[in-house]
């Protein structure tokens, strides 16, 4: 796809001359502006479009290098620019970068274009080893990286990127066994080859270029809406992240849990906001580790979170609870000075038909979780038909070895 045609390449292709150096150079530039905002692919997407628009502007070193030296230096520059390609990839889907081995096998191919250069003086070989050495390390990264697609523009990416493999073997293919014999520099030059050999780079670093930086840019917005749809001390979703997973989920039936730390103004007061983040991060971590496939959980401000169980029914909701509240009762504070008890109370409410929005079904866990404090703190309470007696949500009542 990239090689640079040895030997002064200019001829019919002198319209492409500026165009690629210059597309190169714009994405390798905008790739670097992407990569200052956090993507660690971009930064290395950049560094190899740099390295393609410089390797594209060796034809026009005429008169200043020989045609040899322009030809291997351009060949030196395209193994960097699919170097970096592939270590792209690999970053992109958060996979090991083989620096070691992927170095070595670069290193390992140039020897083999000078050998041909220099030694055989064989253009062909030289142009082989060139493309097929770029095919192979891009080819690495798509193979590594085929079991980590997570969305759409992953998949055009890695397609966009076989496409380029392709472009490159079906052309090699072309020049050894189709048309393996053009006269030598000049008739390469008039050839038909070299001018779709230019057009299709064109084509497909076009492509190429404007499928990763549609995934980088992707990313990156992902993740400032993450960022601002997280709280910061916890990783829990905020209330902005817990309103477009409901609307993700569309009304689903479920159970709703608020939770709510006991005393929590005292344990402020007491032993200091800092002691008190790491309470609420602890609670935080233990409703995370819990939460069944489909389930999330959010910190609606202060000492306060909501969980939502998809497809759970009211009394799995309320063991889901009580085994929290176990945990968090029975961990140990002696990192924040204390050597009692910090305990929490949940209020635990199902779906009902009447409900026009989940919101409904928060109210009525809201009030579970206020007859759970009143009922003296560190309890469980459900929403429900109370016996005749109750003016209430019930108690709910579970043995002690649901808090594993």
């Amino acid at each position: 796809m990239y090689c640079v045609p040895p030997r002064g390449f200019m001829g019919s292709t002198e319209n492409f001359a500026f165009l690629l150096p210059v597309m190169m150079l714009t994405f390798g530039c905008t790739f670097l502006i992407v990569g200052r905002f956090g993507s660690r692919e971009a930064k290395l997407w950049g560094p190899g479009y740099l390295f393609a628009a410089v390797a594209f502007l060796m034809p026009l070193t005429a008169g200043a290098l020989t045609d040899q030296y322009a030809s291997l230096i351009a060949d030196a520059l395209f193994l960097a620019a699919f170097f970096f390609y592939g270590g792209a990839l690999l970053a992109r889907f958060g996979r090991p970068s083989y620096l070691r081995w992927r170095l070595g096998f670069t290193l390992a191919t140039y020897a083999g274009i000078l050998y041909s250069s220099l030694v055989a003086e064989s253009i062909p070989a030289e142009l082989l080893l060139d493309d097929l050495g770029c095919a192979a390390l891009l080819t690495f990264g798509i193979i590594e990286s085929l079991r980590r697609i997570r969305h759409g523009a992953d998949r055009v990416l890695l397609g966009v990127s076989g496409l380029v493999v392709a472009e490159i073997l079906v052309r090699n293919a072309v020049l050894v066994f189709i048309a393996p014999s053009y006269g030598g520099p000049d008739g390469f030059l008039a050839s038909q080859y070299a001018f779709f050999m230019q057009v299709g780079a064109s084509v497909f670093a076009l492509m190429f270029a404007l499928s990763a930086l549609a995934a980088s840019t992707l990313d990156m917005i992902n993740a400032h809406r993450d960022a601002a749809e997280r709280d910061p001390l916890t990783g829990t979703l905020n209330r902005r992240g817990f309103d477009r997973m409901v609307a993700e989920n569309g009304r689903t039936e479920g159970a709703v849990i608020i939770c709510d730390i006991d005393n929590f103004k005292w344990v402020n007061d007491t032993f200091g906001h800092g002691s008190g983040d790491t309470v609420i991060q602890a609670f935080a971590e233990m409703l995370q580790s819990r939460l069944p496939e489909g389930g999330f959980a959010a910190r609606f401000g202060g000492e306060e979170f909501v969980v939502f169980l998809p497809a759970t029914p009211l009394v799995s909701g309320a063991d889901f609870a009580n085994r929290v509240r176990l945990a968090f009762a029975g961990a140990d504070r002696k990192a924040i000075g204390f050597d009692g008890k910090i305990t929490a109370s949940f209020g635990v409410a199902g779906t009902s038909s009447a409900d026009h929005s989940l919101y409904e079904q928060i109210a009525r866990a809201d009030k579970a979780l206020y007859a759970a404090k009143e009922a003296g703190r560190n309890k469980v309470m459900v929403e429900g038909e109370p016996p005749s007696d109750m003016s209430g949500p019930r108690l709910y009542r579970a043995s002690e070895k649901h808090g594993c």
